[in-house]
């Protein structure tokens, strides 16, 4: 029996590295090479790798229970993240939904937005607006609200119709006004907006200004069309703020999160919804047929309360200010080429085009892990998305092997 590894072409795929352990912003081999993770180990930990406090949370949780059926049952774990990530949210965002991962709580709100709709009467709203460079993830319906991209090229028969508005290159006037007019001609059609709010990952770290999100967010609102927010990335302070949407200035209908939820240590996501739409779902006949076997895992709560109280005693965000300093400084020093940068991300777009793990993509890789930098460039973006731990020399360093990688090319 053998391993098939996610996102890998197996026929030529370079041998897996060994692990040994992690630790804060680091991933130690067992050959005794040590990696700056400098994608927080595809965007999930947040704090550092073991971070203490949750591996001691998940430990004394072994102790009392792991998981029960989550339709029958609830802990206390899940009772206490309801009430600690409350103090984060707005009240209006009032009804957690557990599941598994970033793709589900996509599909869930996606389900949530088109039955509440169909159930209230809205019979027309069967369709959903999306981005040309939008990512919510590999789940059927995740992969049909997503751009048209090398991550859903082979399964276009697999997904349904959307209303996938173009990308602009600038957000000018012009684009504006024909989103709004795009939107004005289709509201009765479509069930929700669904957007990663001011960052757009897997398309190219795009960042969005948020008035841009504010204006789109408030067209929709006035012609009936739910929105609903993908945060699975961008929570949990990677954009500088607890979540983006409060940079935007907007409350979703539905909150997606997952990713930095559990601190990165343990699967667990959550669809957040409003009132009233939970109140479209009180009948016999339309209830949400939807649901996991680890539903509510108390595992996976547990890790998630110790990873909440960390922000709630801390002052994490003053940490990822220093972080986006750090990029901005670095990018600067080392003169690399487009750079951006937002709370704890800063990325770059390099001249040359490649495509996702293409030969330029793997070589730029390969040179940077020899060098003791994890990273993995999304096509000719490449990017660093740290844990939250790393320090201002760890960024500066990372940058520094990008751009020595890059000089080597040139010459």
């Amino acid at each position: 029996m053998k391993i098939w590894r996610p996102y890998t072409q197996m026929q030529d795929a370079i041998p897996p590295a060994r692990v040994s352990h992690a630790l804060g912003a680091h991933i130690f081999l067992q050959d005794g090479q040590r990696l700056f993770d400098g994608i927080s180990s595809w965007w999930l930990i947040t704090h550092g790798h073991c971070e203490p406090r949750l591996m001691e949370a998940i430990r004394r949780q072994t102790e009392r229970l792991e998981q029960v059926v989550f339709a029958n049952f609830v802990h206390q774990e899940a009772e206490e993240l309801s009430t600690r990530l409350a103090g984060f949210l707005p009240p209006r965002l009032n009804r957690l939904f557990f599941s598994d991962n970033g793709s589900t709580a996509v599909e869930v709100a996606m389900k949530m937005a088109y039955q509440s709709l169909q159930q209230s009467g809205k019979k027309r709203k069967r369709s959903f607006l999306t981005f040309a460079k939008a990512y919510h993830g590999d789940t059927c319906g995740a992969m049909s609200a997503s751009g048209d991209s090398a991550f859903t090229e082979a399964y276009t028969d697999l997904r349904f119709p959307v209303f996938r508005f173009r990308q602009p290159k600038d957000l000018s006037p012009e684009w504006r006004a024909e989103f709004r007019a795009f939107v004005e001609a289709k509201h009765e059609e479509i069930a929700a907006l669904i957007l990663e709010p001011l960052l757009q990952g897997a398309g190219g770290m795009i960042i969005w200004p948020a008035e841009i999100v504010r204006e789109i967010s408030e067209i929709c609102r006035a012609h009936g069309i739910l929105l609903i927010f993908d945060e699975v990335m961008t929570g949990f302070g990677r954009t500088g703020k607890m979540f983006a949407f409060e940079k935007v200035g907007v409350v979703p209908d539905l909150l997606c999160l997952s990713k930095g939820l559990t601190g990165g240590a343990l699967p667990l996501a959550l669809t957040v919804a409003t009132e009233e739409i939970f109140s479209q779902f009180l009948s016999p006949q339309k209830l949400l047929f939807h649901g996991h076997s680890f539903t509510g895992n108390a595992l996976s709560c547990a890790a998630a309360n110790a990873n909440l109280k960390i922000f709630q005693e801390e002052t994490v965000l003053e940490k990822i200010a220093v972080l986006e300093n750090a990029h901005r400084r670095a990018l600067e020093k080392f003169a690399l080429p487009n750079p951006r940068v937002l709370g704890s991300m800063g990325a770059i777009e390099l001249p040359e085009q490649s495509g996702y793990g293409s030969a330029k993509s793997q070589e730029l890789y390969q040179k940077c892990f020899s060098r003791g930098l994890f990273l993995r460039p999304l096509g000719n973006t490449v990017y660093l998305l740290p844990p939250y731990c790393a320090s201002s020399d760890d960024i500066e360093n990372a940058w520094g092997v990008v751009a020595e990688v890059l000089s080597e090319n040139r010459s």
